[in-house]
């Protein structure tokens, strides 16, 4: 069975602490990993989370780097809440609705959908700004054509 894992990051601006963490942590920023696996039968995929974890800085004397916990996303959530930061998604019940709402398109609030044609266009100056020496290519290639049936 495949899984997928994303990762963000989570910044606190004062200490927390979270169950199973030793301790108040300090403010900073930390990754959060979450592993989902799919549901099998669902079309389209929708994924269930299996696990949620925080990367802490290991622990003093330890030799330990890093320390990876498994939190309760719930929690992380409540944390973060009580330090002022919104949590990034809030926890469904239901993981048909996560799929429904990734197929719909975010659009920022009070702005217009954008047009297909608007849509080309910006797809079209992304590609030219990151690939320029293809475009000298193709327009070097036209002129060429250009002149030659001229």
């Amino acid at each position: 069975m495949t899984m997928r894992t994303s990762s963000r990051t989570v910044t606190f601006a004062r200490p927390f602490t979270l169950s199973g963490i030793d301790g108040p942590q300090p403010p900073g920023t930390y990754t959060v990993e979450t592993d989902e696996e799919p549901i099998d039968g669902s079309s389209p995929p929708v994924y269930r989370r299996v696990a949620t974890m925080i990367r802490l800085p290991g622990r003093p004397g330890s030799g330990e780097l890093v320390q990876v916990v498994t939190v309760d996303p719930e929690e992380l959530a409540a944390a973060l809440l009580r330090d002022g930061v919104p949590p990034a998604s809030p926890a469904k019940a239901d993981p048909a609705e996560d799929a429904h709402a990734a197929a719909r398109p975010q659009e920022p609030p009070g702005q217009p959908a954008p047009r297909p044609f608007d849509r080309l266009l910006d797809g079209w100056r992304y590609w030219a700004a990151t690939k320029p020496w293809i475009v000298a290519i193709v327009a070097g290639v036209l002129f060429a054509t250009l002149i030659v049936a001229w």
